[in-house]
């Protein structure tokens, strides 16, 4: 069992603990703190792809847009953890799953040429063969953004020198492996009126490597706002994006165990956070773990 922070302060992240920022003061005692209203959303994790599929319709008929999705597998049988929220708000949007790359590049083109945006793109491996879970939707967007998938370290490395140097911001990445070797996908963004937050990326940590750069970033002020594990030939390795973006609270996980995850989970929804990202991944094709961010609006 997990025992959440109920200071304000900064909490070192450890591995399987919580993490909880605010950027706010303690709260006086007396303070009586009403909380704003909740958008209604649903969360599940460990999904067969059938019941990934029966969720999603049974969830998006109830009026719910997947927000999230990132698939996995257990002894090669691909599984699916995703967020879903409730919306009207009439903006169109698309989700794809269990794609190969081939599948993916022609999705990616034909919803592109129809108006939409890349708002997520997961990677996972099945058979040592890549699969790709994508979501696009047509709302508005103040710039331009770029996506590119099953690039290597280099390549990668290139790509994100290239439109960082173009005035792009790195917004989501996800690592994965294909033949033994580490890729990446990744969206980037270049708003036409920044927000002049300053913000950090990293790829190619291990776990203690991740551990370290969590809290130092942690202490400059940052927070984490996209997680991605991989595993390479058995060694666990993190990608991240951080900034210094404000919100009231937040928590992070990594290397949680299902059973581990879902506490965490039903601690942080009892004081009315949610998780906005959940980010699985398997060691020794048949233990699943997790990492996740959780936030709170107030």
């Amino acid at each position: 069992m997990f025992s959440l922070p109920t200071v304000t302060r900064a909490i070192a992240l450890i591995s399987g603990l919580a993490t909880l920022v605010s950027s706010t003061p303690v709260p006086e005692p007396q303070r009586i703190v009403i909380p704003p209203p909740q958008t209604a959303w649903q969360a599940r994790h460990g999904l067969t792809s059938s019941s990934y599929q029966n969720t999603f319709n049974q969830l998006v008929d109830q009026g719910y847009r997947l927000n999230w999705v990132a698939g996995y597998t257990i002894n090669n049988d691909p599984r699916f953890a995703a967020i879903w929220e409730q919306t009207n708000d009439g903006i169109e949007w698309v989700a794809r799953h269990g794609l190969t790359a081939d599948q993916y590049s022609t999705a990616f083109s034909q919803y592109t040429n129809q108006g939409y945006r890349l708002t997520l793109v997961n990677a996972y491996t099945v058979n040592n063969q890549s699969r790709f879970a994508a979501i696009w939707d047509k709302s508005r967007f103040d710039g331009a953004w770029v996506a590119r998938h099953g690039l290597t370290n280099s390549q990668y490395q290139s790509a994100f020198d290239t439109y960082v140097g173009q005035g792009y911001k790195l917004v989501h990445v996800s690592g994965y492996t294909e033949n033994n070797q580490a890729r990446f996908a990744a969206i980037w963004h270049r708003l036409n009126r920044p927000t002049g937050e300053t913000w950090v990326a990293r790829h190619g940590l291990t776990k203690d490597g991740y551990w370290r750069e969590f809290n130092n970033l942690l202490n400059q002020g940052y927070r984490l706002i996209c997680v991605s594990p991989y595993v390479v030939n058995g060694v666990e390795y993190f990608a991240g994006i951080w900034d210094q973006s404000k919100i009231p609270y937040w928590g992070a996980h990594h290397d949680l165990t299902s059973s581990q995850y879902q506490d965490a989970f039903n601690q942080y929804t009892a004081i009315n956070a949610r998780v906005v990202a959940v980010a699985p991944y398997t060691l020794r094709g048949n233990q699943d773990r997790y990492a996740a961010i959780f936030t709170r609006n107030y």
